[in-house]
């Protein structure tokens, strides 16, 4: 009776264990990233629309050009932010706490570059006489890219936390939930930028 009794305790105890794991947490990421996925499908989908009703795009009297070369060295700085995240992730996972920090340093480094490129092209392009009001192709630019820019300004904040828990000596091997979490929407964040990059600012040209 008494071998019974701890069986179940022992296995008790495990399956909480069990269900508190990463796996379930990542779970939840994985849900949130597929609804901020919707959200994105649905302003791209917005944007053709509006685009395919214009007879020329952008439509006839918009002197202002996007700057492809400009959005190619932020796209350049965003996925070099994304590669040197997931460095420090994989080497927080095999135990090096150095490497981890350091990835985690440049990837928050390399996103407020990003962000501060996409408040310059902003600037520069409002200077010029484009704004969101001028005409539907401002209104939608300015909608796509800030709810990036937005969700990018989120994933920064959420990269300076894990680099600041990382000092303090919160993740190990065995215990990083947050960091995981934090990367893997970074990632999400980059490839959404991609795409804003291929329809946006590449689209028009083709």
């Amino acid at each position: 009776m008494a071998m019974d009794v701890a069986a179940v305790s022992a296995h008790g105890h495990g399956g909480a264990h069990h269900e508190e794991g990463m796996s379930r947490g990542m779970f939840g990421m994985v849900l949130f990233i597929a609804s901020e996925v919707m959200l994105f499908g649905g302003l791209f989908a917005a944007y053709f629309f509006v685009r395919n009703q214009s007879s020329s795009w952008p439509p006839a009297g918009t002197e202002e050009e996007l700057s492809i070369s400009t959005a190619a060295i932020l796209t350049a700085v965003l996925i070099s932010s994304s590669v040197a995240a997931h460095i420090g992730i994989l080497a927080l996972k095999s135990g090096n706490q150095a490497l981890f920090k350091l990835g985690l340093g440049v990837a928050c480094i390399l996103g407020t570059i990003f962000v501060g490129g996409q408040i310059y092209e902003w600037l520069t392009l409002m200077h010029d006489g484009l704004e969101a009001t001028s005409n539907v192709y401002g209104s939608t630019f300015y909608l796509i890219t800030g709810f990036h820019g937005s969700h990018v300004i989120v994933g920064l904040l959420m990269l300076l936390l894990v680099f600041l828990r990382a000092n303090w000596g919160d993740f190990t091997k065995t215990r990083h939930l947050f960091a995981d979490a934090a990367v893997l929407y970074w990632h999400f964040l980059d490839v959404v930028w991609v795409f804003v990059f291929t329809i946006v600012y590449i689209s028009p040209k083709l």
